[in-house]
């Protein structure tokens, strides 16, 4: 599911790789080959996934020399692909292709078919047009001998342009893997302010974020967040209560006792406060940032209380924004909406008699993933922090959801965390915050200790669709990332 005007996508090169051998013996089989190749190139692309394609001098894109490998594997790598697949469409020598394996600097997945025949019946020549498991072998042999682990080998049964389901859906789950890490090049993460003061599993080391996501982490002062806020014209401020307006409604108090009136004071304030996040993020460039910071009754304070507004609108166009300032947490987001899946800022609570977990959290939301308009309501307080304001609050979809953490182990090597779940509607806390009902597979005093011995933190990304196995693909294809299923 692709949401999100600033989503990009991967861009993956197909290597369709032969055995120049067969070309005299058997006469179609090259052009058979070609052919099958270029329809895994159309699966590509219909899971959406931008198409490098390399054409050799005869006008094909097969390669059945070392040459021609090289030449392809420097062809990819100047294109910046970030997954490359080895179509095996049957036998091939690997040694046909591995100098330009050797060359893409990008993981690689090894891909395999087989169209259905009566076996019994085809004449040779034919069935060497069909695929077949034989080369596999050798490919992963001759792979890990020259230093290159395959990230995966897919096979599957074809016909015509079409592949079976569980084929498909492992390719199209490559193609979520290739937008993610095309997200990661060239991000930017702002840090604005500090950890929230004694949330020991909220402090990162910044470095190992470029390490195993390749993102940059850019220190970021409250003075100019402030300098952007106090700059805001009344013409900007405008256009943001207009965007306010389009995107939200707005609670009367007798909602609930935790409601108070929504002041206009409070609305232009939040409004004020989202033009000058705007300007921080364009100005700097940023992917995404984690924020937290607490004055003491003075101007730095109230800004500082009131970025809910913004943010959530922010987070809606695919700029992640995490609070208390968890970095880890904004990297999950950030993943999860990259994958095309939305990503809310949530921690958990539970519901022990209906067997559900409570996901939720002040935001900053994604209002990509509600049912409906979100809803903004007036906050005497912020429970745990300092400030008061409006706030942001909204449904989410019912149906198929992802509960993604990011944490670190004791030598500092990442882990996502995830647990697919379903959003069902139901009574939730009435504290001002975003709650999500979540059924979960196991018993929920099993699922809450489960959860906690993988190390997750307390927040995490809450996202739209079972993207699991996204997520562990992804995993395997980052340096030092693991990945915990949590059922």
């Amino acid at each position: 599911m692709a949401i999100g005007k600033v989503k990009q996508k991967g861009v993956v090169g197909v290597m369709i790789v032969g055995h120049k051998e067969y070309w005299p013996q058997f006469p179609n089989q090259r052009a058979d080959n070609i052919a099958s190749g270029e329809c895994f190139e159309e699966l590509l692309e219909r899971c959406g996934a931008e198409v490098i394609r390399y054409v050799a001098d005869d006008g094909t894109q097969m390669i059945d020399t070392p040459e021609k490998a090289f030449e392809a594997g420097i062809f990819f790598k100047k294109h910046d692909i970030d997954l490359c697949f080895i179509y095996l469409p049957n036998y091939v020598a690997s040694g046909r292709y591995m100098i330009g394996a050797k060359q893409v600097c990008c993981p690689i997945i090894l891909i395999g078919h087989q169209v259905q025949h009566e076996v019994g019946s085809t004449p040779v020549a034919e069935s060497g047009s069909y695929g077949g498991p034989c080369c596999v072998t050798e490919a992963y042999n001759a792979l890990e001998r020259c230093g290159i682990e395959p990230k995966d080998f897919i096979f599957g049964r074809q016909s015509g342009k079409w592949y079976a389901a569980a084929f498909e859906k492992e390719v199209n789950e490559w193609c979520r893997v290739a937008d993610a890490i095309r997200s990661y090049k060239g991000a930017i993460f702002g840090h604005l302010g500090h950890s929230y003061e004694g949330m020991l599993d909220m402090n990162f080391d910044p470095t190992t974020f470029t390490r195993s996501f390749g993102v940059h982490v850019k220190m970021l002062e409250m003075c100019e967040l402030v300098e952007y806020v106090k700059g805001a014209t009344e013409a900007e401020i405008k256009e943001k209560l207009d965007e306010m307006n389009e995107n939200f409604i707005y609670l009367d108090p007798s909602y609930d006792s935790t409601t108070v009136p929504i002041n206009q004071e409070d609305i232009d304030w939040a409004a004020q406060c989202a033009v000058g996040l705007d300007k921080l993020v364009a100005t700097n460039h940023l992917s995404a940032m984690a924020y937290y910071y607490e004055g003491l009754d003075n101007y730095y304070e109230r800004v500082a209380s009131n970025l809910i507004i913004g943010n959530s609108l922010l987070v809606s166009k695919g700029i992640s924004l995490a609070g208390e300032s968890d970095m880890k947490t904004c990297m999950a987001m950030y993943t999860t909406s990259a994958i095309g899946a939305g990503g809310s800022f949530a921690e958990y609570g539970i519901d022990l008699a209906d067997n559900i977990m409570l996901v939720g959290h002040d935001g900053p939301h994604d209002i990509r993933i509600s049912d409906a308009k979100p809803t903004i309501r007036g906050l005497g307080l912020y429970h745990g922090k300092r400030g008061h304001g409006i706030s942001v609050e909204f449904s989410l979809k019912t149906g198929p959801i992802t509960m993604l953490g990011l944490s670190v182990d004791i030598n500092g090597r990442f882990r996502f965390i995830g647990a697919e779940a379903e959003s069902q509607r139901g009574p939730v806390p009435q504290n001002g915050n975003t709650y999500t009902r979540a059924l979960v597979k196991s018993p929920i005093n099993q699922f809450v200790v489960d959860w906690a011995k993988a190390g997750n933190t307390h927040h995490l990304s809450l996202c739209l669709g079972h993207n699991n196995g996204v997520i562990k693909k992804l995993a395997s294809a980052l340096p030092d990332v693991k990945f915990i299923e949590v059922e």
